[in-house]
């Protein structure tokens, strides 16, 4: 791996793990745990999760979420990328999942180059013209060294 590109996304240092970062947001979206896994409801998932999603394709992402393991989000990092690779990062500024503001603060620590654009969590799905167009600078920029 030459570089590493976060997209509206944790980026642990050492010894950090999602639970750690995100310890101080409230997710209103995510269910208790139910056998195991994590899921958001239903109904509040368009607007946690996808607020720039049309109706329909919301509700198709609510429907067809994959869970996380109760424990996938407490699992630490032993050696960040980022303090060894070049990175880039992607701040979706509207994401009601991950603060923009934690996202800045990840990707500064990082030393990212970093693009912002006015999205929800769901950017990838929502607008991937500027998704397309991040990964092809990155990796534009990782060739060219």
């Amino acid at each position: 791996m030459a570089a590493r590109a976060y997209i509206a996304a944790f980026a642990p240092d050492e010894g950090e793990s999602v639970n750690t970062l995100d310890a101080n947001s409230s997710h209103e979206s995510i269910l208790p745990p139910k056998d195991g896994f994590v899921f958001q409801d239903r109904e509040k998932f368009p607007a946690s999760f996808g607020a720039d999603l049309k109706p329909e394709l919301a509700a198709f992402s609510a429907d067809s979420q994959v869970p996380w393991g109760v424990g996938a989000g407490g699992g630490s990092i032993t050696k960040p990328a980022w303090r060894v690779k070049p990175s880039w990062y992607l701040v979706a500024t509207e994401d009601r999942m991950i603060p923009p503001p934690a996202q800045r603060a990840m990707s500064k620590r990082a030393g990212s180059t970093v693009v912002e654009v006015a999205a929800s969590h769901a950017i990838y799905i929502s607008q991937p013209a500027p998704v397309v167009a991040f990964i092809e600078h990155a990796a534009s920029a990782v060739a060219a060294r």
